[in-house]
């Protein structure tokens, strides 16, 4: 009887509409690349490479028009390499005082080619036994120019600096790159104020201190690929038209997950039929609330079973993709643990 009595409430309820809600979370996850916790002695260099048509860092653009700069510094590039590079050392060591970060712009003589050639591991072996690191982040090469646009008589000109840079990283313990990454970045200056009126007295960088205020960012925006951060994201659950489920959405919304999972657990079990899957879902969303990242990957693996077993290809999908988010979190919560 009890089997019949779960088959036809299961029935019931898909019959009903089962209402979807989404719950918005914030999440701290690792950077996007790997710093290993034990690297103390990190070398940040400067590549010095330059693509064969990367020819304008001494012009710029004034209201559409090429113009070659004056009284450039003579080493403007590998001036504005190292800025950058500090600025990443700056943020690395914030995040780890223990680390030895050195920089240097002058281990190799510039270069030029139609294509970046990629470095013989003979080279990177005795970069790293020459600076004797642990860990090696190179700037690959670096790219930037400058934009003035047509403005209002008596306001400054809007402006802008495009960044253009190849990172890359080596492992020495792995004798391999661990990352490698193209950014683009763009910094824009005009004379409104944050209500978006123009300031007629406002002050815009020219065009050195615009190239070095860009540099920094992009020396920053690398940086961001190794540091923890926290990331808004959403998560799902279902409310069946049960009572339990209803009262189980207004734990939700208290934070009161203790007293949801108590109610989702009652229709966990094989006799509740499809309503099952309801459950064992929900049971995973409860579960990562809580931080129990082991238990809530148990709990979508037990809701696939029963999504597979009523080959439900809408439920399935849906479990498959907070699976595969599960596994991930459970990798990025591991990371954290070994910094």
């Amino acid at each position: 009887m009890r089997k019949i009595a779960g088959f036809l409430l299961s029935v019931l309820v898909l019959s009903s509409c089962t209402v979807y809600k989404e719950y918005p979370i914030d999440i701290y996850k690792p950077g996007e690349a790997y710093l290993p916790p034990d690297a103390k002695n990190i070398a940040l260099v400067y590549r010095n490479f330059k693509y064969e048509n990367d020819t304008l860092q001494h012009y710029f653009k004034d209201n559409r028009m090429l113009q070659k700069a004056k009284n450039d510094p003579v080493k403007l590039d590998s001036t504005l390499a190292a800025i950058c590079l500090n600025e990443l050392a700056l943020n690395l060591k914030n995040e780890n005082k223990e680390r030895k970060i050195s920089i240097y712009t002058d281990f190799f003589k510039p270069h030029k080619a139609a294509k970046m050639p990629v470095l013989n591991t003979s080279v990177v072996n005795n970069l790293v036994e020459t600076m004797d690191a642990d860990f090696v982040i190179m700037l690959e090469t670096y790219s930037y120019f400058y934009t003035e646009y047509e403005g209002e008589q008596g306001i400054p000109k809007p402006r802008e600096v495009i960044t253009a840079n190849v990172w890359s990283a080596y492992n020495p313990v792995l004798q391999k790159i661990t990352d490698r990454k193209t950014l683009i970045d763009t910094v824009f200056w005009n004379a409104l104020d944050e209500a978006g009126n123009i300031d007629k007295k406002s002050k815009l960088p020219p065009r050195l201190s615009a190239l070095k205020i860009a540099s920094q960012l992009a020396g920053e925006n690398y940086a961001k690929r190794y540091l923890a951060a926290w990331v808004n994201t959403k998560r799902s659950y279902s409310i069946p038209p049960l009572p339990d489920f209803e009262m189980a959405e207004k734990y939700i919304q208290k934070g009161d997950w203790d007293n949801a999972i108590l109610l989702w657990k009652r229709y966990a079990d094989d006799k509740n039929g499809k309503l099952s899957i309801n459950a064992r879902y929900n049971l995973a969303f409860g579960y990562e609330m809580k931080d129990d990242i082991d238990s809530a990957i148990q709990w979508i693996t037990a809701a696939k079973q029963s999504a597979e077993s009523y080959k439900n290809r809408s439920d399935l999908k849906l479990i498959e993709q907070y699976n595969k988010v599960l596994i991930q979190r459970k990798k990025e919560v591991e990371r954290l643990n070994q910094m």
